[in-house]
């Protein structure tokens, strides 16, 4: 068949390769020309997968079978939307990828049906937040754009001040103008990858996020997560209840939470390809597929014979190579003591390479696998500056 995938970057690559084996013939769109997937797809155009109806005559003037979102909310929706015009089976409804996507849709429907969540407030003009403020809020807080991925428009504010610039800010960047205002809680940030077969959990993978360069946009995780034997029953049960109330078809469900002192806060949810290459170190943690499983599940292909994937094994670990500042890439040094830990990586990056936006580039990705807890922390966290990305400024 005939399978459109909307965009083919580096974190769709596990996936086109698992449509490629079950002799699909795939076909990609995006606006970013020049992406490491296009090389491995059997067509590519340059067509803007977030405008709906564009893809939709996309879709029909060339003859797609099957729609495959990528590494990105707004494909989801663009993916759920197409799926119900053309009465396709196997995806979640247009309005429940809506609902996961936006973070104010699913801040109202974890608080309705509660979820553990922490309260947030939406705002849908920027005069209304700000009055919000005026009014007298406890700091620190975060101000969200409610449709944006990667840490994109994000702040922490501890001040009035900041609060107003973080509004505007966060309002300029959201693609529907729409913020969320929430309390900044002072914990551990967690993520628990799930798989979905008919509303419950068949498998799953936790981990530890880690922010260094850019605060708000995850660039280590460590497998498994800290503390997971306590939380693991815990986040399944939240998982399989959302997935109930919104009927979910088969597929991932990934949520980020927060943990506080003994109490999980949920704080948003994912129904995608998980970024930076998760599904690596994931497969090796977990023994579960989920690139063949998610590939399987994103065309809405029955995941019958899903096996069960419930414990963890080994300690794993990625990290995202992100430049300290813009300028141009020299290259990029691992010293030998780390080398000996790293089962795989990716190069994104050619020497000479111009970063403009240090922010949300990514030279790459290096996959890790160690013997101990202890082991896997101090590579990750105290050895940090011994991976090193040389720049020379413009």
């Amino acid at each position: 068949m005939r399978v459109l995938i909307l965009q083919a970057g580096f974190n769709e690559l596990g996936v086109i390769k698992e449509l490629h084996k079950m002799g699909h013939y795939v076909i990609s769109i995006g606006n970013q020309v020049g992406l490491i997937g296009q090389k491995e797809v059997d067509e590519y155009y340059p067509v803007d997968y977030s405008k709906k109806e564009e893809v939709l005559a996309f879709v029909k003037e060339h003859k797609i079978d099957l729609v495959c979102a990528c590494c990105n909310d707004t494909a989801v929706l663009t993916t759920t939307y197409l799926a119900e015009q053309l009465q396709l089976s196997g995806y979640d409804t247009y309005k429940n990828a809506q609902l996961i996507a936006h973070k104010d849709l699913f801040k109202k429907f974890a608080i309705e049906n509660q979820i553990l969540t922490a309260p947030a407030e939406a705002f849908y003009k920027e005069e209304e937040a700000k009055k919000y403020i005026l009014k007298g809020v406890s700091y620190p807080i975060i101000v969200k754009p409610t449709d944006m991925s990667g840490g994109k428009g994000v702040s922490r504010c501890d001040t009035d001040a900041e609060a107003m610039v973080a509004i505007e800010q966060a309002f300029a960047i959201s693609r529907e103008k729409d913020i969320v205002i929430e309390p900044f809680i002072e914990g551990t940030q967690h993520g628990f990858c799930t798989f979905l077969h008919n509303k419950k959990v068949v498998a799953c993978s936790s981990n530890d996020e880690y922010s260094v360069v850019n605060p708000y946009r995850v660039e280590i995780d460590t497998f498994p997560a800290k503390g997971i034997e306590k939380y693991r029953d815990i986040l399944i049960a939240q998982v399989e209840k959302m997935a109930e109330v919104l009927n979910l078809e088969d597929g991932i469900f990934h949520i980020q939470y927060m943990e506080k002192d003994g109490c999980i806060y949920i704080l948003e949810a994912m129904r995608r390809i998980i970024g930076n290459m998760y599904s690596g170190p994931a497969s090796k943690s977990s023994e579960f597929d989920w690139d063949y499983w998610q590939a399987r599940a994103s065309i809405g292909i029955n995941c019958v014979a899903v096996p069960e994937r419930l414990e963890e094994r080994g300690y794993y670990a990625y990290r995202a190579i992100i430049p300290p500042k813009n300028g141009i890439v020299k290259d990029v040094i691992v010293d030998e003591e780390v080398k000996k830990y790293i089962f795989d990586q990716i190069q994104l990056y050619e020497k000479g390479h111009v970063v403009t936006n240090y922010l949300t580039d990514t030279l790459g990705i290096l996959f890790f696998q160690f013997g101990s807890e202890q082991e896997m922390k101090k590579i990750m966290l105290e050895y940090f500056d011994r991976i090193r990305v040389e720049m020379e400024v413009e």
